[in-house]
């Protein structure tokens, strides 16, 4: 890591993020790598099947999907997501950790 590289967030830092972002990061860590139409979509669905007192969102699909595209960039931004030619994956360093945790517990 060079003087003006952030630190790379870890699994446990998952915890200290909003609702919305950690509702985000389990969907990609249980599908690791997904096309970005599909997961607006598929995150726009579940986030319209939760119960509004989970999470405070306009049950309108536009205002859901635009929320779904500004925190998919945060992430990407905060380093727990990469985002590249139309698809978002978990950040390489965070399947690498999920890779570690799972072979400890096998």
């Amino acid at each position: 890591m060079t003087a003006f590289e952030k630190p790379k967030p870890s699994l446990k830092d998952i915890e200290k993020l909003s609702k919305l972002e950690k509702i985000i990061m389990d969907y990609f860590m249980k599908y690791i790598s997904v096309g970005e139409i599909i997961a607006l979509v598929e995150l726009r669905e579940i986030l319209k099947n939760l119960d509004s007192s989970e999470i405070n969102i306009e049950k309108d699909d536009v205002i859901i999907e635009i929320t779904i595209s500004k925190t998919l960039a945060n992430l990407v931004e905060k380093g727990f997501l990469e985002h590249e030619e139309g698809c978002y994956n978990l950040a390489s360093h965070l399947r690498e950790e999920l890779k570690k945790k799972s072979e400890m517990t096998s």
